[in-house]
C-alpha cells in the first residue's frame, strides 16, 4: 500500500513539475533589456582660482561635484561650451570642442539604471590621447574629467578645463 501511495504521489507531482518548468521558462528568458539609446550632455567647464561668482546657474547641476575637496582651490567656474549627443548600443557619439579637444562616448550596455560607457578624450591638438576609459555609472550620474594640465583661457579667465559628462537612458 505504501508503494502505491508513493507511486500515486509521483504521478500527481510529475505534471506539476513539468507545468512549473514550462511556466518558469519564459520568465527565465526575460533578462533585463539592454538600453536602446542614451542621451548625453558634455559640458566644457573652466575652473578658475580667480575671485568670481562661484557656480553659475547653468552649471548648478554640478554643485555637488564642485564642492568636493579636489575643487577646493577653485573659486569660480565658467561654462565654455555644451554639446549633446545620442547613441544606441555599441555606437559612438563624438563632439569636437572649440578648445580643440575631441570627446567620444560609446554605450557598451546597461543593467537596469546602471550604464556601461567608454570614453575617449583627445587633447587640444586633436591627436594626443588624454584619456581612454570604460566606466559604469547610474543613469543621470556625472563624470568629471580634467583635460590635461595646460592652463586654459576663456573670456579673459584663466584656469583648468574640465569636461562633465552626463548620460541618461532615453525613453
Amino acid at each position: 500500500m505504501r508503494t502505491r501511495l508513493l507511486g500515486a504521489v509521483a504521478m500527481l507531482a510529475a505534471p506539476a513539475v513539468a507545468l512549473s518548468t514550462a511556466l518558469a521558462a519564459p520568465v527565465a528568458q526575460a533578462a533585463p533589456a539592454k538600453a536602446a539609446k542614451v542621451d548625453c550632455q558634455v559640458h566644457a567647464v573652466l575652473a578658475s582660482k580667480e575671485e568670481g561668482s562661484g557656480v553659475p546657474a547653468e552649471l548648478s547641476f554640478l554643485s555637488e561635484q564642485l564642492a568636493d575637496d579636489e575643487f577646493a582651490a577653485y573659486k569660480s567656474y565658467y561654462l565654455v561650451e555644451a554639446k549633446k549627443m545620442s547613441m544606441r548600443l555599441s555606437e559612438a557619439g563624438s563632439a569636437a570642442f572649440k578648445s580643440g579637444h575631441k570627446l567620444s562616448l560609446s554605450l557598451l550596455g546597461n543593467k537596469d539604471q546602471r550604464l556601461e560607457l567608454k570614453l575617449d578624450l583627445l587633447g587640444r591638438d586633436g591627436k594626443k590621447q588624454l584619456m581612454s576609459t570604460r566606466y559604469s555609472i547610474n543613469s543621470g550620474g556625472v563624470l568629471m574629467i580634467r583635460a590635461g594640465s595646460d592652463e586654459f583661457t576663456h573670456d579673459g579667465h584663466k584656469g583648468k578645463l574640465f569636461f562633465a559628462t552626463q548620460c541618461v537612458l532615453a525613453k
